[in-house]
């Protein structure tokens, strides 16, 4: 049996720095993890299958590569992005136009109190490998509800940190070949990551018993369809 290392709590919000802008970070998720972002996308279509026209509020999308996949393949849908770094921001407005989604519109905020926006506002919730950087997930949670229409979606994807013997030798090998260091940030974010387990019993603490919690080899998922 694995045994789980206790959670080491990651930074917030990503911001320029002396060693790296937002544009070359967005320039190498993009290039790393561009499969990643269309399978996502894949995945929120499939397991999801979003109302025709819905708004989708999407919680921490950093350069908003994900959130624009899924429009890239869903173009009826309507995007606000919701993040925490104003540097983000101005890279996935950037990226947004480029990939001709102008009207997306990113506001600054913390998941955690999501005060500028209304109850009940959105259709759907998405976010991909944010949730790690939220040290408090469970007023998250109740946030997210909060904005969700009574019958809204949900997709969360995360690394999860409890990962098996293998799941740590795939990290260890692949993150050698990611360029700027940024093998090493990827290992960091699967040490602040959640498990499985530790999500239910989060769910089921604030009886949030419709949202459902799936694993694979090396990440996790919470979704409400």
């Amino acid at each position: 049996m694995t045994k789980v290392k206790p959670r080491i709590i990651e930074g917030g919000a990503i911001d320029d720095s002396s060693g790296m802008t937002m544009e070359q970070y967005s320039e190498i998720m993009k290039k790393q993890l561009g499969k990643e972002y269309i399978r996502f996308a894949d995945n929120v279509i499939k397991k999801i299958n979003p109302l025709e026209d819905s708004t989708v509020l999407e919680i921490g999308p950093g350069p908003g590569w994900a959130g624009i996949n899924l429009l890239k393949k869903r173009k009826d849908l309507k995007l606000v992005g919701l993040e925490a770094s104003p540097d983000m921001i101005r890279v996935a407005s950037e990226n947004a136009g480029r990939e001709g989604f102008s009207d997306v519109k990113y506001i600054q905020g913390f998941g955690e109190n999501m005060h500028q926006i209304n109850d009940g506002q959105f259709d759907l919730v998405i976010s991909r490998d944010s949730l790690h950087h939220w040290t408090e997930p469970d007023k998250v949670f109740k946030e997210i509800r909060r904005v969700l229409m009574s019958n809204g979606k949900l997709y969360i994807h995360d690394s999860r940190r409890d990962m098996s013997l293998f799941g740590r030798l795939i990290v260890a090998i692949a993150s050698k070949f990611i360029p700027n260091n940024m093998g090493f940030y990827w290992k960091s974010s699967i040490a602040a990551s959640y498990t499985p387990d530790e999500i239910k019993t989060m769910l089921s603490e604030i009886s949030f018993n419709d949202w459902q919690v799936e694993s694979d080899l090396l990440d996790l998922v919470i979704y409400r369809t």
